[in-house]
């Protein structure tokens, strides 16, 4: 049996944490936006054997969830993944080939954990009729995000589609979203490097200035919600935040100069604009997809 499903990338613009014992619960607030760009993730059922276990030389390595993860061709090791298989998987004799395609890289700040746990979540329920609604699988991955400090709410975005305010912490149905009506407009970006969202996460002094600067924005921005306001606050979060590298800040500064947005994406060392992003060309590949409005769901 083969199931698949896509979920798009989520650049967080500005954000709050809300930690709870309760990983449905927990999450954070905030805004960010998706893309037509995503992960689609392609699960296959196989008989037990057939891809092998790591005491057969040269076969594969399967995970304690019992599946064999890859990321574009190559395998990986995938908490979020594995967590929402061993959550979902309801034929627990069977083995799963999950076979991840992501238009966008992991680690700079677009929410391929988040993505990759919540189209393999849709996938897993779908191919072993779990009987789950779409929302309840996506609560699964929120929590794997949760639990393994991979994100705190990209799933809800991603779950949503278009440009998406959380104005409440949790899973898809435990907190609260308002989607922003947008254009399917351009966004560019150039990556500089990773940012690994478990140490900002667990800086205490970091994210005590972020949850304010956080809270801040998002009451702005409930008060006039707008694509380019959600920019504008974004760019002073980041800025106001002390996270910016001096090589975003150089790229931000110069988009500004050619008259553009630009901000940084939430957790990584990546730069985002609207538009086609020419300015961005001097720092690096240049990348760029459509806002995508549609959320997550199975192809």
């Amino acid at each position: 049996m083969t199931a698949t499903a896509f979920a798009p990338a989520h650049i967080t613009g500005f954000f709050a944490a809300k930690p709870d014992p309760d990983p449905v619960k927990a999450g954070s607030v905030g805004c960010g936006l998706c893309l037509e760009a995503g992960v689609t993730a392609r699960v296959t059922t196989v008989t037990t054997g057939t891809i092998g276990t790591t005491s057969t030389p040269g076969t594969p390595d399967i995970t304690g969830s019992g599946a064999l993860i890859r990321l574009n061709g190559e395998q990986i090791d995938l908490p979020t993944v594995e967590y929402v298989i061993e959550s979902l998987q309801g034929i627990r004799h069977s083995r799963l080939v999950v076979d991840l395609a992501a238009d966008v890289p992991l680690g700079y700040g677009f929410g391929v954990s988040g993505a990759a746990a919540l189209a393999t979540a849709l996938a897993v329920n779908a191919d072993h009729g779990q009987g789950l609604t779409m929302e309840q699988a996506a609560v699964v991955a929120h929590s794997a995000e949760v639990v393994n400090r991979t994100g705190m709410g990209d799933v809800a975005g991603q779950y949503t589609g278009g440009l998406v305010i959380r104005t409440a912490a949790g899973a898809p149905g435990v907190g609260a979203v308002k989607k922003v009506p947008v254009d399917a407009m351009e966004v560019s970006w150039v990556c500089l490097g990773e940012i690994s969202t478990s140490s900002v996460l667990d800086d205490e002094k970091t994210m005590e200035r972020i949850n304010i600067l956080g809270q801040q924005a998002l009451k702005a921005l409930l008060k006039r919600p707008g694509l380019e306001h959600f920019m504008s606050l974004s760019r002073d979060f980041a800025f106001e935040t002390g996270l910016v590298s001096p090589g975003v800040a150089d790229a931000i500064e110069a988009v500004e100069a050619a008259g553009g947005m630009a901000s940084m994406a939430m957790l990584g060392d990546t730069v985002f604009a609207l538009g086609d992003g020419s300015a961005l060309l001097e720092f690096g590949p240049v990348g760029s997809s459509r806002i995508g409005t549609t959320g997550a769901h199975n192809l």
